[in-house]
């Protein structure tokens, strides 16, 4: 059975954002899906601002051409490549670090336009979101408080769309702070009860395949 709304967060819209040849095609064939129809894409909204101040960060990789430079020139210094390959090498650095540059100075369009994307619902924290991050944080589950209001956005809005009449949520989450399970494949007890008590389907990643889901989240 499939979900019939997915909740995404930040990992989401940086693999869709970030520069090109690193974009995720499992992130970009879940908008797909979306556009056909499959099902509905929701994310918060702090999730954009997150992505903004990330996507710069992990992805500018200055430190580690430079140690790459340093390593070919090295290399030919101690003959163990030639002038040529040393040369044609260079030049793939340069490429990759203009590629970069110019794929960062399109971030701030990029995340306008899915903000704005038609198929995509973003939607803001609201009062009984901040009331749930506090009630989030009288628990011992040991998250950064963005993580915390991430979780209360996700889990209200999973049941504010079940009352609407959605059957069920799934929910696409990488980061594993979130993710209701350790590196082992055991329930974190918290974590999972939480997503367990707003019938929310936890996915490791953005292949959303179909699941057999509680039969007491359908009655």
């Amino acid at each position: 059975m499939k979900p019939q709304a997915v909740l995404v967060e930040t990992n989401w819209v940086v693999d869709i954002v970030a520069p090109a040849h690193l974009q995720s095609p499992q992130a970009g064939k879940l908008l797909e899906l979306a556009k056909t129809g499959e099902f509905e894409l929701h994310l918060p909204a702090i999730c954009l601002t997150e992505a903004r101040e990330t996507i710069p960060r992990r992805f500018t990789g200055r430190s580690d051409v430079e140690n790459l430079r340093k390593f070919v020139r090295w290399a030919k210094e101690e003959g163990r490549l030639t002038m040529g390959d040393a040369n044609t090498a260079f030049r793939v650095f340069d490429k990759f670090d203009g590629l970069v540059t110019n794929e960062l100075t399109k971030v701030r369009e990029r995340l306008i336009e899915l903000a704005n994307h038609p198929n995509l619902n973003v939607f803001s924290l609201s009062e009984s979101m901040l009331e749930r991050q506090v009630s989030i944080g009288a628990m011992d589950t040991s998250l950064k408080p963005y993580d915390m209001a991430v979780l209360a956005a996700i889990l209200v809005r999973a049941e504010d769309l079940q009352e609407q009449g959605y059957s069920w949520v799934g929910f696409c989450e990488l980061d594993s702070d979130l993710q209701p399970w350790d590196k082992s494949g055991a329930l974190k007890p918290i974590l999972s009860d939480l997503y367990n008590a707003s019938h929310i389907w936890v996915y490791p990643d953005f292949l959303v395949e179909e699941v057999d889901v509680p039969e007491v989240w359908l009655s």
